[in-house]
C-alpha cells in the first residue's frame, strides 16, 4: 500500500507498540519505521518472530523487542522505564495487544474469563497509558492510541465487548486528565483481513458491510500514522471507527 505521507513525517519520534509481534502488529511497526520513527515493540512468547521483525525494522530505524506480559502487573509498571533506558522518552504509545476474545454468554461466564478480559483489555491498557502519559507530561508531550474493536459497540459480545467498551470510555478520561501535553485517541477497527482469520468469515463480513470491505493491516497502520501526524493535532478523546460501516447495521 503506497503511503500519502512524507517518509520522514515521524523523524525523531519514538514509538512503543504493545503486541507488535503478531496479527497486525508487525505491519503497524513497519509503517511507523518507514516514516521515520524509532520503534520499540512487545511480544509475549513469539521470540523468533520478534527477532525477525527487529532485524527487518533495524534496516531503516532503531528498533528493539521487549518480552512483555500484559497480565503481569509488575511488567506493566516496569515496561516504560525499560524502553526509556534503551530509546529515551517515548512519545507515541500504541496499545494494540491482548488475550484472545471471550464471547461466552453472560449467564455462563466464569469469573476467570471475566478477569482475563478486563485485566488484559482494560486494566493493562489503563496502567500503561497512565504511566506513559505521566512520563510524556514531564518530557515534550505525546500521543496514546488505544486500539479497541467494534465488539465494544455490540452488546452481544459479552466480556470482550465490555472490556473494549471500557477502553473507549477510558480514552476520554485520560484525554481530559492529561491535556494539553498528551493527546489520547481510540481506534476502533472491525474485522481485519488477516490470513489466520477464516476466509469465509472475512468474505461474509465484507459482503454484509455498507462499503463491502474489511479493514486491512496496512490501513490500520496508516490510520495510526495519520493520527500520529500533524493532521490530528487538534483531536483528542475521540473514536475513529474503521470497519466498512458494518457497525451501523449490527449493534
Amino acid at each position: 500500500m503506497d503511503s500519502w505521507f512524507k517518509k520522514d513525517i515521524l523523524a525523531g519520534r519514538k514509538a512503543l507498540v504493545i503486541g507488535g509481534s503478531s496479527e497486525s502488529g508487525p505491519v503497524v511497526c513497519r509503517i511507523l519505521a518507514e516514516h521515520g520513527a524509532s520503534v520499540a515493540f512487545t511480544y509475549l512468547s513469539r521470540e523468533l518472530e520478534a527477532e525477525t521483525i527487529t532485524h527487518e525494522l533495524s534496516k531503516v530505524t532503531q528498533s528493539q523487542a521487549f518480552q512483555f506480559d500484559l497480565l503481569d502487573r509488575s511488567h506493566v509498571l516496569s515496561l516504560m522505564g525499560e524502553v526509556e533506558q534503551a530509546f529515551g522518552p517515548v512519545d507515541i504509545l500504541i496499545n494494540l495487544g491482548g488475550p484472545p476474545p471471550v464471547y461466552t454468554d453472560l449467564r455462563d461466564l466464569e469469573p476467570e474469563q471475566f478477569d482475563l478480559m478486563i485485566d488484559g483489555h482494560f486494566k493493562g491498557y489503563f496502567s500503561l497509558a497512565c504511566e506513559a502519559a505521566k512520563r510524556m507530561e514531564q518530557a515534550q508531550g505525546g500521543l496514546i492510541i488505544n486500539v479497541s474493536a467494534t465488539s465494544s459497540l455490540k452488546y452481544s459480545h459479552s466480556a470482550y465487548g465490555m472490556a473494549k467498551a471500557c477502553i473507549n470510555s477510558m480514552t476520554k478520561f485520560l484525554a481530559h486528565s492529561f491535556a494539553p501535553k498528551v493527546r489520547v485517541l481510540t481506534l476502533i477497527p472491525g474485522l481485519i483481513e488477516l490470513e489466520e482469520i477464516d476466509p469465509q468469515l472475512r468474505k461474509n463480513r465484507s459482503a454484509e458491510s455498507p462499503l463491502k470491505r474489511n479493514v486491512t493491516p496496512d490501513e490500520l497502520g496508516m490510520l495510526i500514522l495519520a493520527a500520529s501526524s500533524p493532521a490530528y493535532a487538534s483531536a483528542t478523546g475521540v473514536e475513529i471507527i474503521a470497519d466498512g460501516g458494518f457497525w451501523l447495521l449490527h449493534r
